[in-house]
Formats: structure tokens, C-alpha cells, sequence
């Protein structure tokens, strides 16, 4: 039997493809006038810079501005106006300019400047908004549609950077006099004045120096403390230890710096002393002493001249004594005559007496020879 084919569905789905053609020939026009009407009503845009972060440090505070664009895509003149939305009792927004005529795809440009006090807290911050809107287009005020792009926003924040400004703080600053091995403890405090809590570092900024003089630190060349902003840290140290072995006197400056981690920019404090180790003085003999300063060297002398000037005494004294001892002519006895009258002395009488005090001048004579011979 032979099969029958049946051309109807084929007729159906040509007839679809008529109608489908036909309806798009007759939207067509009808699209494009509403895409030309969308272009020729009136219509804004706004747009501005990455937002604005002021820098609040007292040293180096500006107001900051933000630079902003409004713009006019529409196909005739319009009139464009600009209203802010700022919440701020501290800080001032300020606009260049809040009304614009600006030709059809046109754009202008304007500026917000913010400005406030120094030392502003870190955590400062606000949130801003500005409103364009067409006020004429082509002349005349439009009429409000829903399609139409009457109005334009942009939302934006404000805030302020975070600055580091720290201060160094030490009691005594006086000359530390060491002794070889002696450790020192330095006490300090360090304070923030910077608008964030701040990771205040102290270290020795020329530890390498000291280093190589010999001195060296058994418990570490830094601190560093948590200091919440406009606090002071809890007094800490740094301890120092002299050298063993020096051949000379050492004297060097120790520079302790105080640093804000919050800032790498900000300026450091600092404080500087003196260390000071003697050279030790060698002496022998006396008590096993090896090593003495200069004070002790002193000491030491005036009792060894004192010592000397004794034994010197002594010697002379036995000296004396023994040549006296010796000599038959130390006690002599004079004999006078019985005198009933007075009478003149025999001149003999006066010759011993002449000879004892030549005796005393010749023993003169020999304390003289021995002070000379010393």
C-alpha cells in the first residue's frame, strides 16, 4: 500500500515564520523612536575621585578636596544643580560650585574641599552624598517621567589617616661611670601623642657601635609597648654591661630612639648619654693590689711617702744615738775651781767649754754629710 505525505504542517510553519517577520518589520520603527526619545530627553550623571582621607597631624595638616564631575548626556542644554547631604558638626564640606549650564554631552568639573581641626581620633569617619538634578532642559523645565534620568547620586565617606607621634622621657641623664663587667640599668618612659593607639618601639640606634667598644646588653637592645593614644607606657629599661678588658679610657654615647609602628613617616625621639669606663691603674707590692684608680694611686702614695719619711727619721735617730754611745767625750765633767771672790775664769775652764760645743758642730757636720748622701 503506498503511503500518502501531507503538506499542511510544512504550510503552518511557513505561515509562522511570515507572521513573525511581519511583526518585527512593524516594531521596528516603533523601538527606534523610543530609543531616540530615551536619547533626546533630559538626563545627568556625577561621578567623583577616590574618596577623601584627611591628614590631621598637627605638623602637617591641609584641608583635603575631592574632585567631582557632573555631566550632561542628553542632546540639548540643560541646567544642572547640585545639593549636598552632610552630617558634621566638626568638619566642613564646602562645593566649588552647586549650579551648572552645561551644553548637551558636556561635562564639568568642580571641587569639594573638607577641612577641620588637628589631632582628629583615628576613627573619624562620616558618610556624604550629592544629589545632581536637571532644573531646565532646553530652556524649560521638565516634566518629571519615571523612564527619564532626571536626577543622579553619588555616596561617599570620609575619613582621617592615622598619624604616629611619639616623645622619649628619662629622668637622669647624667654620665654613667662603669666599672669593667658592671651592669647598668637605664629607665625610661615613652609617651603618644599621635590620634591612634600606637606599638612604641625604644631601641639602641647605634648598638653596633657599642658592640665594638665591647660593651654588651644580657637582656635584649629594644622594648616596645601598646600605648593607647595620648598615654604613657609603664617606666621600663635597658640594661648595659661594661667591657672585661680595656686598654685605654672608653667613652661613648648611647642613643636610645623611640619609634611609632603606626607611621613609618612619623619622627622619632631620642635621648643620648654618656658611658664612661676608666682605664685601670697597675700597681705592685702593696697587699696584692693589681689594679687601682687614679684616686687609689693617691691614697696608696701618701701613705708610701709617709711610710719613707718614718723609716728616714728612725735611721737618723739611731744613727745619733749610736755615735753618742760611742764616744767617751758625750758626758764630760768640768771641774771649777773654789772660788772665794769672784774672780774672772781661768782660761782654761773656757777652753773646754770651747771644745764640747766643737764636738756638737762636728756631729752637725755628719747629719749634714748623711742628708746629703740620701
Amino acid at each position: 500500500m503506498k503511503e500518502c505525505f501531507n503538506p499542511q504542517p510544512v504550510r503552518d510553519m511557513r505561515k509562522g515564520q511570515i507572521l513573525a517577520f511581519a511583526l518585527a518589520f512593524f516594531m521596528l520603527p516603533a523601538l527606534s523612536v523610543m530609543t531616540s526619545a530615551q536619547e533626546a530627553a533630559p538626563a545627568v550623571e556625577i561621578d567623583c575621585a577616590p574618596d577623601p582621607v584627611m591628614n590631621v597631624h598637627p605638623s602637617y595638616y591641609e584641608d583635603v578636596e575631592l574632585l567631582c564631575i557632573v555631566s550632561n548626556p542628553s542632546s540639548l542644554p540643560e541646567t544642572i544643580s547640585v545639593e549636598k547631604e552632610w552630617d558634621a558638626n566638626n568638619i566642613e564640606m564646602i562645593l566649588s560650585e552647586d549650579s551648572f549650564d552645561i551644553e548637551a554631552g558636556e561635562e564639568e568639573e568642580f571641587t569639594i574641599t573638607f577641612s577641620g581641626p588637628t589631632k582628629l581620633s583615628a576613627d573619624t569617619s562620616y558618610s556624604f552624598t550629592l544629589n545632581a538634578q536637571v532644573d531646565t532642559w532646553g530652556g524649560i523645565v521638565p516634566v518629571p517621567v519615571d523612564q527619564f534620568n532626571f536626577n543622579a547620586s553619588y555616596e561617599g565617606d570620609f575619613t582621617v589617616s592615622t598619624y604616629g607621634m611619639v616623645e622619649l622621657e628619662m629622668s637622669d641623664k647624667s654620665v654613667r661611670t662603669l666599672e669593667l663587667d658592671e651592669q647598668r640599668i637605664i629607665s625610661f618612659q615613652f609617651s603618644n601623642y599621635g590620634n591612634d593607639e600606637d606599638k612604641i618601639r625604644v631601641s639602641i640606634a647605634n648598638e653596633a657601635e657599642l658592640l665594638e667598644s665591647g660593651f654588651s646588653f644580657p637582656l635584649g637592645t629594644f622594648v616596645a609597648e601598646d600605648v593607647a593614644s595620648g598615654g604613657v607606657s609603664s617606666i621600663r629599661d635597658l640594661t648595659v654591661s661594661a667591657p672585661s678588658v680595656v686598654t685605654k679610657e672608653i667613652r661613648v654615647q648611647m642613643v636610645i630612639r623611640a619609634e611609632s609602628t603606626n607611621d613609618d613617616s612619623a619622627e622619632f625621639s631620642e635621648i643620648v648619654i654618656t658611658l664612661l669606663v676608666e682605664k685601670p691603674s697597675e700597681i705592685s707590692g702593696l697587699g696584692g693590689l693589681d689594679e687601682m684608680s687614679t684616686g687609689d694611686m693617691k691614697k696608696y702614695g701618701a701613705i708610701l711617702g709617709a711610710g719613707i719619711l718614718g723609716v728616714f727619721i728612725l735611721v737618723l735617730v739611731l744613727k745619733v744615738v749610736g755615735r753618742r754611745s760611742t764616744e767617751e767625750a758625750t758626758v764630760r765633767t768640768i771641774e771649777l775651781p773654789e772660788v772665794e771672790e769672784a774672780t774672772k775664769p781661768d782660761v782654761e775652764d773656757l777652753d773646754e767649754f770651747d771644745d764640747m760645743f766643737d764636738d756638737l758642730s762636728d756631729e752637725e757636720d755628719d747629719l749634714d754629710s748623711f742628708l746629703n748622701d740620701l
